[in-house]
């Protein structure tokens, strides 16, 4: 993949046509993959290649929201609101 292009996005959907899973690869060698992890729960996994991280998405105030927040205390000049 180029570095400067969004790839095509996957999107599953179940027998409803609900969306299930959505997943993009970016940049040189980035993804995004939204779905239920492997207990239901909808999970965000973010990374590189083959390694990153994941983080339940499904509370407000919940782990995917106090990662953001640490990332923008961390990194004050990327935030945006």
């Amino acid at each position: 993949m180029k570095e400067n292009v969004i790839g095509q996005p996957e999107i599953e959907k179940d027998e409803r046509g609900r969306i299930k899973r959505v997943y993009v690869q970016f940049g040189p060698h980035y993804f995004v993959d939204i779905m239920p992890n492997e207990t239901g729960e909808l999970t965000l996994y973010l990374g590189a290649t083959h390694h990153g991280f994941n983080a339940r998405a499904t509370d407000v105030g919940g782990e995917l929201e106090k990662i953001i927040y640490e990332i923008r205390e961390m990194h004050p000049d990327l935030t945006f609101d």
